[in-house]
């Protein structure tokens, strides 16, 4: 039987130079052998994409030059698409830069079985004061649940309905290396089959110059309303390197928040 055909995909600029090599090192390392592996720079200068092209890297340019970031980001996934659908590609996996795989992610992730479904890293949120590692996969309440801390606690107005308050995964889910339904998958690791990418661009909104929906929520949210479930497969745990606030041993080794 053959592989199915798979598009690894990234939007990229220069500020990713930060964790660029480990990235594509990383993708170097993947074992899944019926892939492509397509960059796309939406720097304003050329000498990233330069750079990057001296290497051999299959990348192409973006020269959209919206003043606004998350529009160039929303961009360069869209072309990535684009190429994806010309190239009759039957998977797409779509990578946020800062973010590395486990060299049999491909593998584990097309063994779930669904149309959309994501590793998992962690996001740094502030909670009293602190960062904290959070998973980036949330799960919705149920009505119980959500009638209970409406009863308990004081929620904000915009808060009308559980669609308006989902949950991180809790740890003992985080560490059951399981296939799970989630309302929010990781948008920086997301396979999504071509019955999904092909249907489905990708946005976002933004107000007074800042974020009210980026791109990953956008297509995730136009994926439900076209029908599609939205899965995670815990068991792929991959790295996220923030740059300033990841984990680093005293040799610069990336210490896993999971794991501490």
């Amino acid at each position: 039987m053959n592989e199915p055909k798979i598009l690894v995909g990234c939007p990229v600029y220069e500020g990713t130079k930060y964790c660029i090599d480990r990235f594509i090192d990383s993708l170097s390392k993947l074992s899944y052998k019926n892939k492509e592996i397509l960059l796309v720079d939406n720097s304003d200068a050329d000498e990233f994409f330069n750079e990057l092209k001296s290497k051999g890297i299959n990348i192409i340019k973006d020269s959209n030059k919206d003043l606004f970031k998350m529009a160039r980001v929303v961009s360069s996934r869209n072309l990535i698409i684009s190429y994806a659908i010309e190239n009759n590609f039957d998977y797409l996996m779509m990578m946020d830069a800062d973010v590395i795989l486990p060299e049999n992610a491909i593998e584990e992730l097309l063994s779930s079985d669904k149309d959309i479904v994501s590793g998992l890293y962690h996001n740094y949120s502030s909670i009293n004061g602190k960062l904290r590692p959070l998973p980036v996969a949330l799960k919705l309440l149920t009505e119980e649940e959500f009638a209970e801390a409406k009863s308990k606690y004081s929620l904000p107005d915009y808060v009308q309905t559980r669609f308006h308050m989902p949950r991180h995964l809790a740890p003992e889910e985080v560490a059951s290396d399981a296939l799970q339904e989630v309302f929010i998958c990781c948008g920086g690791c997301m396979l999504a089959s071509r019955d999904a990418f092909s249907k489905i661009k990708y946005s976002c909104q933004e107000e007074n110059g800042k974020i009210k929906v980026a791109d990953d929520i956008s297509f995730l949210r136009d994926a439900r309303n076209l029908g599609f479930q939205i899965f995670c497969n815990t068991k792929v745990k991959c790295d996220h390197l923030l740059a300033g606030k990841y984990n680093v041993d005293s040799d610069g080794n990336f210490i896993h928040p999971w794991a501490t």
